[in-house]
């Protein structure tokens, strides 16, 4: 990170960048799933995998991806007021994943890609955990509140791909306070190592 950014200018710009990322994702899938394959009892879904990354870098600022995709979800689909509050607040239970990473710690997952595929997995089900309470509570019963499980397994595939790749790439699945930190102490050992020479 170059110093004439602030780390709170590279948070919003880094936040914006993923919530676009989701934003478009989320909705051509919900778009290619309802108007392709309207017959197919299952679906698709970036969110978990996104906001997984996301809690890793930011913490806490992952429940804004979180609703996010609920809301894309609901739009592209046309739901109805319940099935907002369903999507959008049963998402942020996924931010149970921030104790997760720190049980599992960054470091592991970075080199270990199948810790890093079952957080996402773990993430994933904390979501639709969520939803099936909401639903549940609003009084959808048990057999609608499984669906959020059923219908969303293919999720976990898909899931697990985007947290394989993330693991892959230096720096993206990382504590983003702590990346800047790191490549700022490499430069700063480079540049000490050149005016040595």
């Amino acid at each position: 990170m170059r110093p004439h950014f602030s780390l709170a200018q590279y948070k919003t710009f880094d936040l914006a960048v993923f919530a676009v990322i989701l934003a478009i994702s989320e909705a051509l899938i919900s778009l290619a799933s309802s108007r392709w394959f309207p017959d197919q009892l299952y679906t698709v879904s970036a969110v978990a995998g996104v906001v997984a990354i996301v809690t890793v870098r930011w913490k806490w600022f992952a429940g804004i991806h979180a609703v996010i995709g609920g809301l894309v979800i609901c739009l592209v689909l046309g739901s109805m007021g319940q099935q907002y509050l369903i999507y959008c607040a049963g998402n942020l239970l996924g931010l149970v994943g921030i104790f997760l990473a720190k049980a599992i710690k960054e470091e592991r997952m970075r080199k270990n890609p199948l810790l890093a595929m079952l957080y996402g997995a773990a993430v994933l089900f904390l979501m639709q955990t969520g939803r099936a309470g909401i639903s549940l509570v609003l009084g959808y019963g048990i057999k609608n509140a499984l669906a959020f499980y059923a219908t969303d397994s293919l999720s976990y595939i898909f899931t697990a791909l985007i947290l394989l790749i993330a693991s892959r790439q230096d720096g993206l699945l990382e504590n983003q306070v702590h990346y800047i930190h790191r490549i700022q102490d490499a430069e700063e050992k480079k540049a000490g190592e050149y005016n040595e020479s």
